[in-house]
């Protein structure tokens, strides 16, 4: 069983390599088409470039990594078919849900890949991606600083920050004030730096205004040089989910978003980031969804011609995806449930991959 394995592991994965090489040659060429005059006109370096794509391609993982392991899936399968070593197998005793085995767990293998990626590099990496465009088209530094108001009712912190550097998490010109329970101010800290380092942020070249339980000034403001801020609960990414659209943000982002906004954002707002969310933990999911829809079909196509079997794979793909627009589009209009809008889709191309397997017996 473990040379058997080995085999259908191999037929697998050599076609999904060259798929994923191939797919995301195409994407480069497709996306330097769009984006060369913009190069052209900013006199983009080589260096440069390849800097743009490796920002680019991690955000790109979630798209081509399930439709190069649907075509690799159907192209494996049909093989066997088209040569009968699946019946050689059932002839030989060998059930079809032990053939299938192999297809599954790299499916399990891409969704972990996509899913890490998608929560840790590509939503960041997109972002520096899109920077990066604005900055040729403006020839400044300007769009890596950012105006900033940031409210933690949980922890009675508000924030203004005049700029904020968003590769370095550095601050120029902070104002943070806590407030008590009832509201009042307790404490403000009038900033001229604040950076983040070693897990902390620390204050430069500031004072410290106390404020009495009226909310008037007690005493003068204390100045400081340097000031370790060891208590402070927020963190950049608080601040960068103030800037960043939806698009760029990690699920973890999105839900500490929702979870510090909740009692500011209107009903409507705060369900669409909900669907965001649950949009961003689903996707890799697809993974499973077009392997359990390719293994039937590529089975199928080795019998009946490839290109039937390829427009129907690639059809409930696509229906996939449109029934999943659909899903999360009624649930940011606040009809169905945003958890339904992004999971429902998921669960009922599960149930309908899982039926096409067992009529495969």
């Amino acid at each position: 069983m473990r040379i058997l394995n080995r085999y259908l592991f191999n037929n697998l994965l050599k076609p999904l390599v060259y798929l994923l090489v191939a797919f995301t040659l195409l994407f480069i060429i497709g996306d330097l088409m769009d984006n060369a005059d913009e190069f052209l006109e900013a006199g983009t370096g080589p260096l440069d470039m390849a800097y743009y794509y490796a920002l680019r391609l991690p955000s790109m993982v979630i798209m081509i990594v399930p439709l190069c392991l649907l075509l690799a899936v159907l192209y494996s399968l049909s093989s066997l078919t088209r040569h009968s070593e699946i019946t050689a197998m059932r002839a030989s005793g060998i059930s079809i849900y032990r053939i299938v085995r192999p297809y599954m767990l790299m499916s399990i293998a891409c969704l972990l890949f996509t899913a890490v990626v998608n929560e840790y590099t590509g939503p960041k990496f997109a972002y520096r991606a899109d920077q990066f465009v604005e900055q040729l088209e403006h020839s400044d530094e300007d769009v890596y600083y950012e105006q900033i108001a940031f409210k933690n009712p949980g922890a009675g912190h508000i924030w203004f920050v005049q700029q904020f550097d968003t590769r370095s998490y550095t601050m120029q010109g902070v104002e943070l004030i806590q407030q008590r329970e009832n509201g009042t101010d307790h404490t403000k800290y009038t900033v001229s730096k604040a950076r983040w380092m070693d897990g902390r942020w620390w204050f430069e070249d500031g004072t410290i205004q106390a404020y009495n339980e009226s909310g008037n000034l007690a005493g003068k403001a204390e100045p400081f040089q340097t000031l370790e801020m060891r208590k402070l609960p927020e963190i950049p990414e608080d601040f960068m989910g103030e800037i960043k659209d939806p698009a760029y943000q990690s699920s973890m982002e999105l839900w500490n978003y929702v979870q510090t906004h909740r009692s500011l954002l209107s009903p409507k707002t705060l369900t669409k980031y909900e669907v965001d969310f649950h949009h961003r933990l689903s996707m890799p999911f697809v993974c499973i969804i077009i392997t359990l829809i390719g293994i039937p079909v590529g089975a199928h196509t080795g019998r009946k011609g490839a290109f039937a079997g390829i427009m129907l794979a690639l059809g409930m793909f696509f229906s996939f995806y449109a029934t999943q627009f659909t899903m999360e589009y009624l649930a940011k209009q606040m009809l169905i449930d945003p958890w339904i809008g992004a999971w429902g889709s998921i669960i009922a191309f599960f149930a309908i991959g899982g039926v096409m397997i067992h009529q495969m017996r």
